[in-house]
């Protein structure tokens, strides 16, 4: 089960880059502060703050907080419960989202690569108060796979790519894939408590149809 759904992310991956050439282009920056507490070795609850900037990075595109809430269900298996409340920038004011979403993650090492293979399903409110399909929500699947590389060292390269299958929505848009993801990035330990991670990502749209190339920056603080 686990090599077939890593089979059709690569292949999915390789399908993709051909609808890329002519695509509309821009450049973001993502930056992100987390902070993390473990509970115990199963439980641990995140509250995390994040800036994305667009137009060649001389606007805030959005802003939005997350809460997490995960547990370790086995060593390799975890799952996490999650809230996040997003301002996106329309010009002329801030649209409120507010986005569910539940996640499904499992990892397989082959020294020294570990995969992991994350399923995403989440649901989304528009403009609850001030839009008639406000209160209608949008679901998306999201499959994402990521190898990363241990090195034995206080630095992880890993590379990943992510697929967004729209499941249902109120607007006028063809359910089906309609976004890819292809992620390229460091993870360092400075100690326990202390991580950053650093990515470069490439966001196509097949709506558009649009490439967003993103520098990425995080932060993330971990107590016991």
């Amino acid at each position: 089960m686990i090599y077939s759904k890593i089979r059709f992310a690569f292949l999915v991956l390789f399908l993709s880059v051909s609808g890329m050439a002519k695509a509309q282009e821009d450049a973001g920056l993502w930056t992100s502060l987390t902070l993390q507490h473990k509970f115990t070795q199963k439980w641990s609850g995140a509250i995390g703050e994040q800036f994305r900037l667009w137009d060649n990075m001389s606007r805030i595109d959005q802003y939005f907080t997350d809460l997490s809430l995960e547990y370790n269900i086995t060593k390799r298996f975890k799952a996490s419960l999650n809230y996040r409340l997003i301002s996106k920038n329309k010009e002329t004011y801030y649209s409120k989202r507010h986005r569910f979403y539940l996640d499904l993650a499992y990892k397989y090492k082959i020294s020294p690569v570990t995969l992991s293979l994350r399923e995403r399903v989440q649901e989304q409110l528009t403009d609850i108060n001030s839009s008639e399909l406000g209160k209608i929500p949008e679901w998306y699947s999201r499959t994402k796979l990521t190898a990363k590389i241990d090195l034995n060292k206080k630095y992880s390269p890993y590379l990943a790519t992510e697929v967004f299958y729209l499941i249902d929505n109120a607007k006028e848009k063809d359910e089906g894939i309609d976004r890819f993801r292809y992620e390229a990035g460091v993870d360092y330990e400075f100690n326990l408590h202390h991580s950053i991670n650093v990515f470069y990502l490439i966001q196509h749209s097949l709506v558009s149809p649009a490439n967003d190339y993103i520098i990425g920056l995080g932060y993330t603080f971990t107590s016991f």
